[in-house]
């Protein structure tokens, strides 16, 4: 018989619990394995699933895991059923077939039994040095198919009812470089995996079997019910935004139509470029693994993050496009390049939406594009004196500056101004150094204008070393956003794009691509990671002049680009004044007219106006630009149709592919409303439509 009441207190409690066994195993994952990535960078987690692969709990730095938990796990049980016994550990890396968000990220996962009855299962992930393939560390730039990239493993057992399955484990220690290496780190997610699900049978045996697991349910339907809730505030209607990735002077399309209806979220990828020989393609539990954590660290962050966050959100990927790929797509970067830039064009969509939701509270959280699609990771590699190689994957490449939002700027060197709580993973230099053959030459915060804004984006990570102790090393560079960079939102500017730059013994610079294998950087020249930055918010000619004077002060930038960007003289208020009208008005004198120019100023509806987009809103059936009063469009156009349009080439002819800045502009006083970074040729990169806008009437025919 079921319990007819669950005491709040007593599922806090049992959340609780459970959220310590996951801490408890992540310490035991960083006391067993072995290399910098994991104890240092600590690219790990831990997961907790219910008997069936629903997600009840995640720990560790790498959230994203927790999503790509269930699919591995969901995949297993579907191989094996009811063959699955107690003491079994089972392997998966493939993402064509059972495994996580890359080969490398492999998913260790172990059946949690009470008796004969399985309860649940813990999965214990981190990123290995090496998986095999064309290159050390098996991010394949120069793949064109799966085959070339790694030792793919599908869902197979590494113990078998508590015996290690030897050949399985000589397979892989056969396939992978640095064998020693991943088996140790290998077996530290082993030793993870056997805490939580030691630790979480006893919590069954105090909680009795029959209240666990009803527990588990209703803590997963709180969940739901009230993250659908919070879903219903956002204005009903379709958001549509649009991004590109890159591989080389290619662009690849992801757009995202959004539509919000009845407490769900469903974000459709139709409209996406084929998938392609590239190793960055992807599959939807990937993005949606990365998409739902970035929604609730927007929308529930205060709600556990289980089953129920992920119930009401639902993606659209066609099959054989790059969201969605079929074997022999390479898949060596299926979590970065497509999977980031189509989880942060979700995002953008989210944010349109709540740009035109006056009853949501989560409005105070818009922001530019989320800078996990900036990132610049790389691989560096080098012989070992007895033979065989060791290997250092740089994550100070994750740290991306972070956009800005309503009311404030970026945070530097990464992560979002709100989201979850993670552990920073900057790796201690002397440890980096005490490992591999390098000097480390400076960390520090990168100069200039990149997404300015009303409010700046922060500044991205400046990172360089050189060889030390070894002749040479050797390369694998997986970046993104070399040309097209990160968008701002109400008239804020895109941000910094990734420079990889390799400085010569003989004063030459070589910059690189972002995407690259064989990169040699030798003995006497030294290595410069320059990485990108989010995008702004407002208008840049909006932001307080003392703001600019501090940032100029603090040499964020140079004197130059505080007049060009911001239209600011240091010292001098009325030269400030007069120098912004000049910028403004040259604007307007460069821009296309509106598209649609509005015959008459009508007289506005009675009634409060409603928020449409920063810095537009809707009164009844007409868009207005909300400082100057200027009427831009009538419903259902687009609020952009009364907006004169300013496009400028980001890279001069002949220095980089087309990439343009499209900036819609109040048509009175030519303040930005909107800036975007767009690939030439694309004429509708975004979409706001609530429904109460598409179904404006004029108050006589209403």
């Amino acid at each position: 018989m079921k319990p007819k009441h669950f005491d709040p207190i007593d599922l806090e409690v049992l959340r609780s619990r459970l959220e310590t066994i996951g801490e408890q195993a992540c310490r035991a994952v960083e006391q067993t394995a072995v290399s910098p990535a994991v104890t240092e960078s600590k690219d790990y987690s831990v997961t907790l699933l219910d008997a069936d692969g629903k997600l009840v709990h995640g720990s560790g730095v790498v959230i994203f895991h927790y999503g790509a938990a269930t699919h591995a796990v969901r995949s297993t049980i579907a191989r094996y059923g009811d063959t699955i016994r107690p003491g079994d550990v089972f392997l998966a890396n493939d993402p064509h077939n059972g495994g996580g968000l890359h080969p490398q990220d492999v998913m260790v996962q172990q059946p949690i039994f009470v008796g004969e009855r399985r309860v649940g299962w813990s999965v214990v992930s981190a990123h290995l040095m090496d998986m095999g393939g064309m290159v050390v560390g098996s991010f394949a730039p120069d793949a064109t198919e799966c085959y070339q990239e790694s030792f793919r493993v599908p869902p197979v057992r590494l113990f078998r009812e508590g015996v290690e399955v030897s050949e399985v484990w000589d397979l892989l220690a056969t396939n992978v470089r640095m064998a020693e290496l991943v088996e140790m780190d290998l077996r530290g997610l082993v030793a993870g995996a056997h805490l939580a699900t030691t630790r979480t049978g006893e919590v069954v045996a105090q909680t009795g079997l029959e209240s666990f697991l009803r527990s588990l349910e209703v803590i997963r339907d709180l969940t739901e019910n009230e993250f659908r809730k919070r879903i219903a505030l956002l204005a009903d209607g379709t958001y549509r935004a649009t991004s590109w990735t890159e591989y080389g002077e290619q662009f690849y399309k992801i757009p995202c139509t959004l539509t919000v209806a009845q407490g769900s979220l469903t974000f459709d990828f139709t409209g996406a470029s084929p998938q392609c020989p590239h190793f960055f393609n992807s599959k939807p539990y990937i993005i949606a693994a990365e998409l739902v954590v970035m929604i609730a660290g927007h929308l529930a962050l205060d709600l556990p993050f289980d089953e129920g966050i992920f119930a009401p959100v639902r993606l659209i990927c066609p099959e054989g496009t790059i969201v969605n790929c079929l074997p022999p797509a390479p898949i060596s970067a299926a979590h970065m390049h497509v999977a980031l830039n189509a989880a942060g064009v979700g995002m953008q969509a989210l944010m349109l939406a709540l740009g035109a939701s006056p009853d949501a509270p989560q409005r105070q959280y818009i922001g530019g594009a989320s800078w996990e699609s900036a990132i610049g990771p790389q691989l560096w590699s080098w012989p070992m004196p007895g033979g065989g190689q060791d290997a250092f994957l740089v994550l100070d490449g994750q740290w991306a500056g972070g956009s800005a939002g309503a009311a404030r700027d970026g945070n530097d060197h990464g992560r979002n101004t709100f989201g979850p709580a993670v552990e920073a993973s900057y790796p201690d230099i002397e440890v980096l150094e005490s490992w591999f053959p390098l000097l480390f030459l400076e960390r520090s915060t990168r100069e200039g204008t990149g997404g300015a804004g009303r409010f700046r984006a922060g500044a991205g990570n400046l990172f360089s070393f050189r060889p030390h102790g070894t002749d040479a090393i050797h390369g694998t560079a997986f970046g993104m956003r070399r040309w097209l960079p990160l968008q701002g939102i109400a008239g804020g500017q895109p941000g910094s794009c990734n420079e990889f730059l390799i400085h010569r013994a003989d004063g030459s610079t070589e910059m690189l691509d972002v995407s690259c294998s064989g990169a040699l950087v030798g003995v006497d020249d030294w290595y410069e990671i320059r990485v990108a930055s989010g995008g702004g918010y407002g208008d840049p000619l909006d932001r307080d002049p003392a703001t600019v004077e501090a940032d100029l002060a603090a040499g964020r930038f140079a004197a130059d680009e505080a007049r060009s960007t911001f239209g600011v003289v240091a010292g001098d208020a009325d030269a400030t004044r007069a120098l912004r009208e000049k910028l403004r008005r040259a604007r307007l004198i460069k821009a296309a007219a509106p598209a649609k120019i509005l015959s008459t100023a009508e007289k506005l509806p009675p009634g409060e106006p409603l928020p449409l987009f920063p810095g537009v809103v809707q009164h009844g059936h007409i868009a207005v630009a909300e400082a100057s009063g200027a009427q831009l469009a009538r419903a259902p156009d687009h609020w952009t149709m009364g907006c004169a349009c300013l496009t400028e080439r980001l890279w001069p002819e002949g220095e980089g592919p087309a990439v343009l800045y499209r900036s819609w502009l109040d048509p009175l006083t030519g303040r930005a409303l909107h800036v975007e970074a767009v690939v030439d040729g694309d004429t509708d990169s975004f979409m706001v439509a609530p429904r109460r806008w598409i179904e404006a009437q004029p108050a006589e025919v209403a």
